[in-house]
């Protein structure tokens, strides 16, 4: 069932992207008056939990409270680059944030961040284990310029250069590892050429109950088309929404 809509709360298209500051800072104050928990998942393990407390349009910049975990502060605190996601207007949405500093917030320790450049909006199922289908993923020969090239699919990207590939469980990686001239094949025959940085690798269990490696990914470059890629997974994903 969808959550009922505030009063002056617009309803929001099933999947979006969205760049306006305004925007951004609308959604974000939202998400602050209804307390909506926010996850960030740490590289090496851990969920960070919290929800945020203040939005500035003005100074560019949001904070959020510290969650009840000092591990997990002290680590996301050290991590120069990460992505929150959230629930909204029963739908999933993401967006990456960058240098977290500490704040004060009425008289409460806080973490800041600047306003993040986009916010995507998507509808999609709950299950974080099951990839989406392959007719929304794309091709991707890995380390086509390294020792060792396979295959893989892209599965998601974010404005910044973040992503996840699924690959054969036989092909054996580490953390770390960065994937010379991956080609990412795009609609229309097209190839996006980049080095991959794996940052974390998990066992996944595939729709059919077959398992398979999913990394996250960082371009080492960042390619002009990553605009391209991220409208080719909204678009898709509204072609492909029950």
């Amino acid at each position: 069932m969808s959550s009922p809509l505030s009063p002056g709360e617009s309803k929001l298209p099933e999947n979006a992207l969205f760049r306006s500051h305004i925007e951004i800072s609308r959604i974000l104050q939202e998400l602050k008056k209804k307390r909506s928990s926010i996850y960030a998942e740490l590289e090496g393990g851990g969920t960070f939990v919290s929800h945020i407390i203040f939005v500035d349009p003005h100074a560019g910049h949001f904070d959020i409270a510290y969650c009840a975990n000092k591990f997990l502060n002290s680590k996301l605190l050290n991590t120069p680059t990460l992505k929150f996601t959230a629930r909204y207007q029963d739908a999933h949405l993401e967006f990456n944030v960058a240098n977290p500093g500490e704040a004060r917030c009425d008289d409460q320790s806080a973490i800041r961040f600047a306003l993040p450049d986009a916010l995507i909006l998507y509808h999609r199922r709950e299950s974080p284990r099951i990839p989406v289908p392959a007719q929304a993923s794309l091709r991707c020969i890995a380390d086509a310029a390294g020792f060792v090239p396979f295959e893989s699919r892209v599965t998601d990207i974010s404005h910044d250069g973040l992503g996840g590939i699924i690959y054969d469980r036989s092909v054996r990686l580490d953390p770390g590892a960065v994937l010379k001239g991956c080609r990412i094949v795009v609609p229309g025959g097209k190839a996006i050429v980049a080095d991959l940085m794996l940052r974390h690798i998990e066992m996944i269990v595939l729709s059919d109950g077959t398992l398979a490696n999913r990394a996250g990914f960082r371009f080492m470059q960042r390619p002009d088309e990553i605009p391209e890629l991220i409208n080719f997974f909204i678009q898709n994903l509204d072609k492909n929404k029950p």
